[in-house]
Formats: structure tokens, sequence, C-alpha cells
């Protein structure tokens, strides 16, 4: 039979009644990330994006969508071209700089001009030279369809944002166990390749299993990085987006929540600290993560702990060169 356990679940209702809880759910669904580039009375506008989507093969069609009060939309309306950069896993600061406006983004990054000026971006999976073939109304937003006029294809793997939160894309460990599960009964494996079929797995694994710790403090990945991020120190909203790594919406959805729990605060500076229940959550937190390594951990023996401990410290200290 199919795994089809059941899962907590965490929110429903109007998505018309609660839009914040609506893009939490749509964020559910993952997807790579775009940088989508035009130029326009000799100006140049970009702006990251997820809405990013193949349409049709034949003729050659994407689209993407933008808000309709966004400031580069009548750039991008107009121009009739855009280019589409995909993004790749080291380019997470990339998506952090087109994720808003600001000024010269353009003269912080290497670029080549397409046929019509767009800024296409080093170091990306692919390209889209795209001339506009038609804007549909999309509610908030316009939706566009570009035709592709020509493209590039380089080698890397993919940046990825998904429940509020960027992410690399890697083989399911499953699926790695399996394939190496007939070697092993031969006796015949890659030793480097099941070491890194099993963290990827134990990662996997035990991410799994802690999620139900935070659910039972009221925690969510985002909001937990928040509180660990806030134990540290007070800071600014751009601060906290930075260090957790968390995307410009969940960052506020995270915040929102948390406020309205009264966990954190903002003050007329524009500064955000725990409040007292903030810390309490935080520091239960801290020794649930405690208990649960400890559980996890029983039964292996001190020196076995000592010697994964190095060796995951070496592989972190490795760069890829090694």
């Amino acid at each position: 039979m199919i795994d089809q356990t059941a899962t907590a679940l965490l929110e429903e209702g109007d998505p018309a009644a609660d839009a914040r809880a609506f893009r939490r759910a749509l964020g559910q669904f993952s997807t790579g990330i775009t940088v989508v580039t035009t130029r326009s009375d000799d100006r140049l506008y970009g702006m990251a994006a997820n809405s990013f989507s193949a349409v049709s093969l034949d003729p050659p069609l994407v689209l993407w969508s933008i808000r309709k009060e966004s400031r580069s939309a009548a750039a991008f309306l107009g121009s009739g071209h855009f280019g589409i950069n995909v993004l790749a896993d080291h380019q997470m600061e990339l998506s952090a700089l087109f994720g808003r406006p600001q000024p010269e983004q353009f003269d912080q990054v290497h670029w080549t001009a397409s046929a019509h000026g767009d800024p296409l971006l080093d170091g990306v999976l692919a390209h889209f030279e795209c001339v506009t073939e038609t804007v549909v109304d999309g509610g908030d937003h316009h939706i566009l369809v570009g035709r592709v006029q020509r493209f590039a294809r380089y080698e890397g793997a993919p940046l990825l944002f998904t429940q509020g939160q960027y992410s690399v894309a890697e083989g399911h460990p499953d699926l790695a166990l399996a394939a190496h599960l007939p070697a092993t009964a031969t006796g015949d494996r890659s030793e480097e390749s099941l070491f890194t079929s099993l963290l990827q797995a134990t990662d996997h694994h035990m991410s799994a299993l802690f999620q139900n710790h935070r659910n039972r403090l009221g925690v969510t990945l985002a909001t937990g990085r928040v509180l660990n991020r806030l134990s540290r120190g007070s800071c600014t909203r751009d601060v906290l987006e930075h260090d957790t790594f968390l995307g410009e919406n969940a960052v506020d959805d995270a915040l929102s929540a948390l406020v309205e729990k009264d966990q954190v605060r903002r003050n007329q500076d524009g500064i955000w600290a725990l409040t007292d229940d903030g810390r309490r959550v935080r520091s239960a937190l801290r020794r649930s993560a405690e208990r649960f390594t400890e559980q996890q951990l029983r039964g292996i023996s001190h020196e076995d702990l000592a010697t994964t401990e190095r060796v995951l410290a070496t592989l972190l200290g490795r760069g890829d060169s090694g």
C-alpha cells in the first residue's frame, strides 16, 4: 500500500477571511526562484519571483506574475520584453538583493544584456529571453505570458523556496538508500556514497521527529527561527530576514503570529525583541531540543559520539574543491 500516514492539521479556513494563512498554505508547494529583468526607457528593472512557470513547448511560452501595486509593474508591462534568470543554489543573496526595490541593484552584480537589453545575470542555471505575448488579469496580479526567443542552460543545482524559507534540492533519502541495498547485500558497495545517503536520511528523519516537539509548543519552523534569533539580541526586521534565511513574507507572517501571542514586540525605532512570554517559549523550545537530542543519542557510546562529531566538523570545514 502507498504510505498515506495522517499528518497534523495546522490550519484551515476561508482564504478571503485570512490571507496570511492562505499564503502559508500556498507555501507548502515548493518552487524555484527567478530574477525577472527588463529595460524600459533606458532604466533597468529586476525583481525576484517564484511565480515563474512553463506554459507550452509549441509555441515556446512561459509565464510569471507581478503585483499590480508594484512600482515596477508599469515598466514590465510597457517594455514588451523581459529576461528570466533561474537562480542556482549558491545565489540566496542574489534573491535577497532583488527581493525588494533597492538603488543601483545592477551595479552589485555581473550581467550581460539580452538582444532587447534585459540583464542576464552571471552564474544562474538558465536564461530565457522573452517578448511579451499577452497579459492576463490575475486578481491583484498581472500575469505576463512570454514567448521565448532564446534560452541557455548551465550546470548546477537550483535554489528553492518552500514553507517560507530557502531550500536546496537533494535526492530523496529513501531513493538513495534503496539504490544501495542490492550492492550492500552482496558486499560490493561504495562506502562514500552510502555514508552520504545515510547523512541525508538521518537529517530527514530527525527533522521530522523534532517537528512534533515544536508543534506541542505551538511553534512553527519559521517562528522558532525568529525566537532563536531574537534570543541572541534585539534587531531589525531586515536583520531577521537575513539571519533566519526566511523569505520576506515568511518573516512577516512569523512576526505577526508571535505578536498575536505577545511573544515579540517592536519598539518605536523598529527594533524587534522578545517579550517575557517569548523568552519563556524559547527556553521551553531549547529544553525540548536538549531532551530530544539526549533521547536520540541514548545507547551510543561517548567514543562513537566524539568520533562522529569530529567527522562532521571536518566535513563542514571542507570546501567544494576538497
